[in-house]
């Protein structure tokens, strides 16, 4: 009988152990598509690309840039983008690095939920990563990276977690400059265990452990 207390002590103990970062690395979420009606873009709001004037903005809705970003427009001043289901639009107004290699899309607001899409400024596959990080700007939430190609091959770079987005910063590892489009954020109260779900579920671990070691040592 105390074998088996022992085995069950030892398999609730190796549970706690497994389970708490399993819950605290999950939360982080990645969408590959703008699909309507899905989850990414049901829980945001677009604040698009610009307007397509080939002017200069250093903001846009609740995103600020690290560099001021050239107004376009797809096929008129930038010549490819992509098409539904891989982008939400063939031909969308788009903003462009104008020889920027990387981006900081800094968020101001409460969002949880944000993305964008981007294609490189070559026609060519590129690689190219966003991490997202939280509003203390030092927290890496986690890391997108995709291949997105400048010959109509623009990706979607979208991601919620339980924690809100503070910024996002965009690097093209090819060296090359890109423009995003369909600028998206909001707020979404997700099903991602938070710390308070975390601290219970170690709490009911940690009690049924020690009703275990008490009925042993009776």
């Amino acid at each position: 009988m105390r074998l088996v207390k022992l085995t069950t002590l030892i398999a609730l103990s190796g549970l706690l152990l497994v389970s708490l970062p399993a819950f605290a690395d999950s939360s982080f979420t990645t969408y590959a598509q703008p699909t309507p009606g899905g989850f990414y873009v049901t829980n945001t709001t677009n604040y698009g690309g610009g307007d397509g004037s080939q002017g200069n903005i250093s903001s846009l809705g609740p995103f600020g840039f690290s560099t001021q970003l050239n107004e376009r427009n797809v096929p008129g001043s930038w010549g490819t983008w992509g098409c539904p289901p891989a982008t939400e639009s063939c031909t969308p107004n788009v903003l462009y690095t104008q020889g920027s290699t990387s981006l900081t899309l800094t968020l101001t607001g409460n969002f949880n939920v944000a993305g964008f899409e981007l294609e490189p400024d070559a026609f060519a596959q590129e690689e190219v990563t966003a991490t997202y990080y939280a509003t203390d700007l030092t927290t890496v939430l986690g890391t997108i990276d995709l291949f997105p190609n400048g010959s109509s091959g623009a990706l979607l770079f979208g991601a919620s977690d339980a924690s809100n987005i503070g910024k996002i910063v965009i690097n093209d590892l090819a060296g090359d400059d890109f423009a995003i489009a369909q600028l998206r954020a909001g707020t979404s109260v997700g099903t991602t265990p938070e710390p308070g779900t975390m601290i219970l579920l170690g709490t009911g671990l940690l009690g049924a452990l020690g009703v275990m070691r008490r009925k042993m040592n009776l």
